[in-house]
C-alpha cells in the first residue's frame, strides 16, 4: 500500500470513528489526508467512500495487535501461574480494543447498514478471538479436567466484560463507576480464577 492510500485510510477511519460514517464527507477525508479538497486525488486510490470504509476495516483487522497470537504462544505465558496468564490475556484484550477504537465505534454505531462488513468483523475478529480464547481457557493445566465448568460460557462472559469496560470508558471518557482499568481487570481475572479453582461438581 503506498503512503497516500495509507494516509487516506488513517484519516478516514479516525473521522468515521469520531463523526460516524454518514457524518464524514469525502472533502474532510481529503483535507485530513493532506490532499486538495475536490481535486479528485482521493478517487485515484478509492472509487467511493464505502471502498475506503471496506479497506480501512480490512487494514484494522490485519494490522492490530494479535491477541490470538499471544494466546497461541506457549512461551509467552507458560512460566506464570494461571491468574498471571489470564491477567496478561485480559490486559492484551483491552489494548486490542483501544488499538481498534475507531473500528469498534463503527461496529457499535454504523455497520448495521453494511451487513457484509458487520459479518466480516464478526467472523474475522470476534468469533476468531472467542474460539481461540475459549480453547485456551479449556486446556490450561488448572482447567482441562474441569468438565463441570462451561468454559465457553466463561470465555464469552470475560470477553464481554472487557468490551463493556472499554465501551463505557470510551463513551464517557472515564468509567462511570470510577473503577480504574487495572482494578477492573484484576477483579474479572480473580472471579475467573475462583471458578477454575473452587467449583466442585458444578457448585460454587
Amino acid at each position: 500500500m503506498d503512503s497516500t492510500k495509507d494516509r487516506i485510510l488513517t484519516a478516514a477511519m479516525q473521522l468515521f470513528g469520531e463523526q460516524g460514517y454518514a457524518g464524514t464527507r469525502v472533502g474532510q477525508i481529503e483535507a485530513a489526508a493532506g490532499l486538495s479538497r475536490g481535486a479528485g486525488g482521493l478517487y485515484r486510490h478509492f472509487p467511493s467512500k464505502k471502498a475506503i470504509l471496506e479497506a480501512g476495516i480490512s487494514r484494522a483487522l490485519e494490522t492490530g495487535t494479535d491477541l490470538v497470537g499471544l494466546i497461541d504462544d506457549p512461551a509467552a505465558l507458560s512460566a506464570l501461574p494461571f491468574e498471571g496468564r489470564l491477567l496478561l490475556v485480559a490486559q492484551a484484550a483491552l489494548r486490542r480494543l483501544e488499538h481498534d477504537r475507531d473500528l469498534n465505534r463503527l461496529v457499535c454505531r454504523d455497520l448495521g447498514q453494511f451487513s457484509d462488513l458487520l459479518s466480516k468483523v464478526r467472523d474475522e475478529e470476534i468469533v476468531r478471538t472467542f474460539v481461540a480464547f475459549a480453547g485456551w481457557l479449556r486446556h490450561q493445566p488448572e482447567t482441562e479436567s474441569r468438565t463441570d465448568v462451561d468454559w465457553d460460557g466463561v470465555a464469552a462472559v470475560l470477553i464481554g466484560a472487557m468490551f463493556h469496560y472499554w465501551f463505557l470508558r470510551d463513551t464517557f471518557r472515564s468509567h462511570p463507576t470510577g473503577i480504574e482499568k487495572d482494578r477492573y481487570v484484576r477483579a474479572a481475572v480473580a472471579l475467573t480464577t475462583a471458578i477454575a479453582h473452587n467449583i466442585e461438581g458444578g457448585k460454587a
